[in-house]
């Protein structure tokens, strides 16, 4: 009968190996357990496997050939009660795991299991070892000094890595990784928690925060315990990523709706209002003209506010319209001449109420203007209109001073005139819906907000600083879409 085969009779559950730890045989046992393995440290963790190698070089240095030393297996999470002792000659070392140190049934008694029952329990560990493998989440086993006794593959991809950390400590990890030791604390913090509550216990965990590559993390642990005695810590960490990104656009569009709901409220309130004040105006007008007693002048006179109130339910109709369309189409990038828009909109508005506003237009042009001209020449439009329309008549030098520059990075539109100006209580509402900065004017109250919104469309930004009696600039920025 062969060594080898002596040993497997006498020890079921046995080691043979070389003084650096690579691997001369083994039972049938362990060969279930580690078909891949070539060294002791692909059979134990990594400080068990080290400890292993210190015993067998203090038993050379003492002139001895057997010893006893307590081996840590990742496969059951137990420690093992092991005898070392030479094997022959040539510095082959036998490793015989007699029993395992100490483990519990599920009443908490402590039990001792033979060689076949051991065999068995290694396979049921393998079992679940693998299933928590295939999880998709993080998960991890520590014990009660909150050392890793098992990392799954989801945690750490890295066999090696995951050999490494056993019987090692989350601090220890964060440290190797040359990181930050603030999220190791927190999580430490998450046992001493769930231990302390002896329930689960879950905390969230940010990583890269403010980046693209932001991840968001729920880290759950539950303590195991039996009669009041803490086993071992399960925890697992669950990617909410792609959760968070789609809570954050259901915030954003929740508020949106929100946003375009008050504003539809506010729309068909105030619409029906401006649509509806001309015609009844009308309507009460031409019950006037047709009495006969009515004289020729009044007639004359009320013919004149007819036409007015034609004049504001068109410019409301129209100011609702642009208001769809620039809700509804897409944006149409094209080449642009921000000059000619401004030019043709000062000659269309020349004899606009007999208008006594000087009108001038510097330009600064570095590049062409890349955008949606039907949106720019609204915007020009609107902003020229209201530096007319808002004239100040009691001052004898009336002025609208227009500034245009481009580059490659977009254009910068702004509109300086010494009007009536607004009010410093009504600046903040100039771009509301339906709301008109001065009684002295009459008008849809949707121009401003229609710039606002065109210009939030194209991505970029308006401002607007006024004083009453002084003035208004409106300042325009406006993204190259090249």
């Amino acid at each position: 009968m062969s060594q080898r085969e002596l040993i497997s009779r006498l020890h079921p559950l046995h080691i043979a190996f070389s003084d650096d730890g690579s691997l001369h045989f083994c039972s049938k046992s362990i060969e279930i357990l580690f078909p891949k393995a070539e060294s002791i440290f692909d059979m134990f963790a990594p400080n068990s496997a080290n400890e292993l190698l210190d015993c067998i070089r203090d038993l050379k240095q003492n002139a001895l050939e057997c010893a006893e030393i307590d081996i840590f297996s990742i496969q059951t999470y137990t420690t093992w009660q092991c005898k070392l002792a030479l094997l022959d000659e040539q510095s082959h070392w036998l490793l015989c795991m007699a029993d395992s140190k100490k483990q519990v049934d599920a009443a908490g008694n402590d039990i001792r299991l033979g060689a076949n029952q051991d065999t068995e329990l290694l396979r049921q560990n393998l079992f679940y070892e693998a299933m928590l493998h295939q999880l998709p989440a993080e998960v991890a086993v520590f014990d009660k000094d909150y050392k890793f006794l098992f990392v799954n593959k989801q945690a750490i991809k890295n066999e090696e890595l995951r050999k490494w950390l056993i019987g090692r400590s989350e601090i220890e990890y964060w440290k190797s990784k040359s990181l930050p030791l603030d999220k190791a604390y927190q999580r430490i913090e998450g046992f001493q928690n769930a231990i302390s509550e002896k329930k689960s216990t879950a905390v969230g965990e940010i990583f890269h925060p403010g980046t693209e590559q932001e991840k968001h993390y729920i880290r759950v642990t539950h303590p195991y315990f039996i009669e009041d005695e803490l086993q071992f810590l399960l925890t697992y960490g669950v990617d909410i990523t792609s959760l968070k990104q789609t809570e954050a656009k259901l915030i954003q569009q929740n508020s949106e709706l929100e946003k375009v709901n008050a504003e539809l409220d506010q729309f068909v309130y105030s619409a029906s209002h401006n649509l509806r004040a001309p015609l009844l105006s009308m309507k009460g007008l031409l019950s006037l003209i047709s009495l006969e007693d009515t004289a020729f002048e009044d007639r004359n006179r009320f013919m004149v506010e007819v036409y007015k109130s034609i004049e504001r339910l068109d410019a409301t109709i129209h100011d609702i319209i642009e208001y769809s369309k620039n809700a509804r189409l897409p944006i149409q990038p094209e080449e642009i001449d921000l000059l000619t828009i401004v030019h043709s909109t000062i000659d269309d508005l020349k004899f606009f109420d007999q208008s006594r506003v000087k009108i001038s237009v510097s330009s600064d042009i570095h590049a062409p203007l890349l955008s949606d001209t039907r949106r720019i020449r609204s915007i020009i439009h609107n902003l020229i209109s209201n530096g007319v329309k808002y004239a100040d008549t009691t001052k004898s030098d009336c002025y609208l001073n227009i500034s245009v520059q481009t580059n490659s990075a977009g254009c910068t539109l702004q509109f300086s005139d010494n009007g009536i100006g607004i009010a410093h209580e009504n600046q903040e509402r100039v771009f509301d819906m339906f709301y008109r900065g001065t009684s002295q004017r009459t008008g849809s109250g949707l121009g401003l907000y229609i710039v606002k919104e065109m210009v939030s469309k194209l991505e970029g930004a308006i401002s607007l600083t006024s004083a009453q009696g002084i003035g208004t600039t409106v300042t325009v920025i406006l993204p190259n879409n090249n």
